[in-house]
């Protein structure tokens, strides 16, 4: 089954250009003006579970691509959905890498908050080579079937257990001007994952060394703003092959609890806030020299006069 690129994925979160042109003429708000951070719970999921993992003790899953979640926070409503691909990012055809299944209200170890939303997907046996697993979670107004698209202000993700081992190296990537406005890594620079870029979209790599899933050096927090939809394309590179299907676990912590259980030193594990540009700073750019060329067509006018 051919899926959609993962430009086309991310488009409903980007902001308009008519908004995009509102925003550009007013100062951004600092950090410390920003409303407080929605915490985002996916603990209840529409969808009944239809299966469940015994091993890891991961709990009960839907293999469905699609799940739908009520009351992730107040007045807000979720959808999932899950696309593999097989091949350099993006595209594909999902062939090789499969989707095994969502875990909402992930919980495993003793004392581990809930509330997570867990998944995995693999590669089949004996089977080498590039694909991953786009994963979209869109927001709704509560109330509206899923229909009416809301764009929360000021949310965020710890994303983790995106490390990788010799035989299979994971990542992960997300779209430029799709409502991404800062990140944090793990604070032991030399383990964490690290960061790169091109043209389109941001990569956040893990090292290849197989880590728990409460060390910051296969997590990263993510903040985003006043989008209706955030897309997490996740990324393995398997080169070395199993008898058995090479599977991949993440998971996603949209109230950032999950932190105070972080072996290395809670929400110290983290290193500081890094700022990537907002859309409309682009926008602001084309304004502004639009603005200038007029100038100079006027400058241009009253001198032949």
């Amino acid at each position: 089954m051919k899926t959609n690129s993962f430009q086309s994925l991310c488009r409903n979160t980007s902001l308009t250009l008519a908004g995009a042109l509102t925003l550009a003429a007013v100062s951004t708000a600092s950090q410390a003006d920003k409303a407080a951070a929605v915490n985002l719970k996916f603990n209840n999921p529409v969808e009944a579970s239809d299966f469940t993992y015994t091993t890891g003790a991961l709990g009960p899953g839907i293999s469905s691509r699609i799940v739908r979640f009520a009351s992730v926070a107040t007045g807000i409503d979720a959808k999932v959905t899950a696309t593999p691909f097989t091949g350099a990012a993006p595209g594909g055809t999902g062939t090789d890498y499969t989707f095994s299944g969502h875990l909402p209200n992930y919980s495993t170890a003793a004392g581990e908050p809930a509330a997570d939303l867990g998944f995995k997907y693999d590669i089949g046996a004996n089977r080498t080579g590039k694909g991953g697993l786009t994963y979209q979670i869109e927001f709704f107004n509560t109330g509206s079937n899923y229909t009416t698209a809301i764009a929360p202000a000021n949310f965020r993700f710890l994303v983790y257990d995106v490390d990788g081992e010799p035989a299979q190296k994971e990542a992960v990537r997300i779209a430029k001007n799709s409502g991404l406005v800062s990140y944090q890594l793990g604070g032991n620079t030399s383990s964490a994952l690290t960061f790169s870029q091109n043209a389109t979209s941001y990569l956040f790599s893990g090292r290849g060394v197989d880590q728990l899933e409460n060390d910051s050096s296969g997590a990263a927090i993510f903040n985003f703003d006043k989008v209706n939809a955030v897309t997490f394309q996740f990324e393995a590179d398997t080169t070395t092959s199993s008898g058995t299907a090479n599977r991949v676990f993440s998971a996603i912590d949209g109230d950032l609890s999950y932190l105070s259980s972080f072996s290395n030193g809670g929400a110290a594990s983290f290193g500081a806030v890094v700022a990537v540009p907002e859309p409309f700073t682009v926008i602001g750019s084309i304004i502004g020299g639009t603005a200038a060329f007029r100038m100079r067509k006027k400058l241009k006018a009253s001198t032949k006069a």
